[in-house]
């Protein structure tokens, strides 16, 4: 059943929103994927990526959103039956999720896709794939700022650490000779 034109220019517009706000596309092959593998890659992408949006296209539409948007347009990519995933903040974990599934059913083919304006492979989205996440990132440098931070704290606070157990010190030692002088 063909799409009426005015539901494609409503489409062709909506694409080259997204083509203007994302971090990263990534096009894939779902040939042969059920209704639920469909169904299940979503799901997935929700919870590791609520930001993200995975939908089926037409290969002229996003050539025209691609365009519109002023983005090159991958030709060799754009062949065949195509899901494209828009990923609004991380790109990584949306990858993460793409080539895990595309590693346990064979329907799903990563084909490529865009990090910024950079063209990217199959091969480099796999490895975009391998980074660690924006929050991983996040948690790596909290660590690395927080460990000196409290480094710091421990040597300001060891010369009265040790002035207080050296008076603790004398003070016991003065108590048990007043009670030795006293007894």
């Amino acid at each position: 059943m063909p799409i009426p034109r005015a539901k494609k220019e409503q489409l062709v517009a909506e694409y080259t929103r997204l083509f203007r706000q994302v971090e990263a596309v990534i096009f894939t092959d779902y040939r042969g994927l059920t209704v639920a593998d469909m169904n299940d890659v979503r799901r997935r992408l929700r919870e590791a990526a609520p930001e993200s949006r995975w939908t089926v296209a037409k290969n002229t539409l996003l050539r025209l959103a691609l365009q519109q948007a002023e983005r090159p347009v991958p030709e060799d990519v754009l062949v065949g039956p195509t899901a494209v995933l828009f990923a609004f903040e991380d790109p990584v974990a949306p990858a993460k999720v793409l080539k895990q599934y595309a590693d346990e059913n064979e329907h799903l083919k990563i084909k490529g896709g865009f990090l910024g304006d950079q063209p990217l492979s199959a091969a480099e989205i796999e490895q975009l794939a391998t980074l660690p996440s924006r929050e991983e990132i996040l948690a790596t440098l909290v660590a690395t700022i927080q460990g000196p931070a409290q480094q710091l704290v421990s040597l300001l606070q060891a010369p009265h650490r040790e002035l207080v157990l050296t008076l603790q010190a004398r003070g016991n030692n003065l108590r048990n000779k007043l009670r030795e002088r006293g007894g």
